[in-house]
């Protein structure tokens, strides 16, 4: 793994009676005024479906997609031709990066709405500001410099689409997880404490994640020494080429050596969707002096504690 990764309606209707004049078109219905907050638009921050908020015939008609939006936990993404896009909550430390952004005018924001613009080695991210300073973003992932105007579009887009979905009022959808569901722990909190990551990779840390509680970040965007913590969605990892499976605290685990990084992950339980061939998933990313066996060390704590 690299020292940052970048781990995103139109109706109308006219009613003509044969032998009659064309009834009056209805009067559109007025849309919400009053400032939006994050939770009064998303509902609970911990199950929130972020594709449900994508306009996929406008994505489409801008840049055909290479995949269909995959949902995570607290994430939503797809791929474009050359560039991978996520779109979900920020990791908390983003409000200190918002401060100084770069505002992005745009004609259709309401409700005290506002669109910020902030770059990660020079890979663009939006964040749509709600009236509470909450914001969510979509961020970008693209390995070519011919790519970035590609990138920038789908982002766009991406966030064109939920600001028209929200400001006219929409009700975001919400995943259904399990019983035992992966979501209903604090990445924070419930695996480690801060002082046994700390000791783990030499250096005082503190994890912070993101609203949905699915994610942690032990150190800083970039650092030499930090560990991620993500619970997530997507197909069973299999052993491959440069990946070794291993038994780690008691579970199937796929260890992958990355860029002078490391990261371990383990399968769960089945997806909240009945229809979608995913897996719930822990995924540990190490970055530090002799990654993977911090990595392994650390799993060999968490992975027991982890729902049955």
């Amino acid at each position: 793994m690299g020292r940052s990764t970048a781990f995103a309606v139109l109706t109308a209707a006219v009613l003509v009676l044969a032998g009659c004049a064309a009834a009056p078109p209805p009067a559109p219905a007025p849309q919400p005024s009053s400032p939006l907050t994050l939770r009064e638009a998303l509902g609970d921050p911990t199950t929130v479906d972020f594709c449900g908020l994508l306009d996929l015939p406008d994505l489409d008609n801008a840049l055909p997609l290479e995949s269909r939006p995959a949902p995570s936990m607290g994430s939503c993404s797809f791929r474009t031709k050359n560039a991978l896009i996520s779109f979900g909550f920020p990791e908390d430390r983003a409000k200190e990066r918002l401060a100084d952004a770069t505002p992005v005018a745009r004609q259709d924001l309401t409700r005290d709405l506002r669109v910020v613009r902030t770059d990660l080695e020079g890979q663009p991210i939006l964040h749509l500001v709600f009236t509470d300073d909450s914001s969510i973003r979509v961020g970008t992932f693209f390995t070519s410099p011919g790519s970035a105007s590609e990138a920038l579009t789908a982002a766009t887009k991406t966030l064109e689409g939920a600001v028209r979905s929200l400001v006219a009022g929409k009700q975001a959808a919400h995943l259904a997880y399990r019983e035992n569901s992966l979501a209903r722990l604090d990445a924070c909190s419930a695996l480690w404490s801060d002082a046994e990551v700390s000791a783990r990779l030499g250096t005082t840390v503190a994890g912070k994640g993101d609203l949905s509680r699915h994610r942690c970040l032990w150190g800083e965007q970039a650092a030499d020494r930090l560990v991620r913590l993500e619970f997530g969605l997507g197909p069973r990892p299999k052993a491959a080429a440069g990946v070794r499976e291993e038994t780690l605290g008691g579970r199937e685990s796929f260890v992958q050596e990355i860029s002078g990084g490391c990261t371990v992950r383990t399968s769960h339980i089945e997806g909240p969707g009945a229809n979608r061939n995913q897996a719930e998933h822990a995924l540990l990313a190490v970055q530090a002096p002799n990654a993977c066996d911090v990595a392994r060390e650390l799993a060999n704590v968490a992975w027991p504690k982890l729902p049955a």
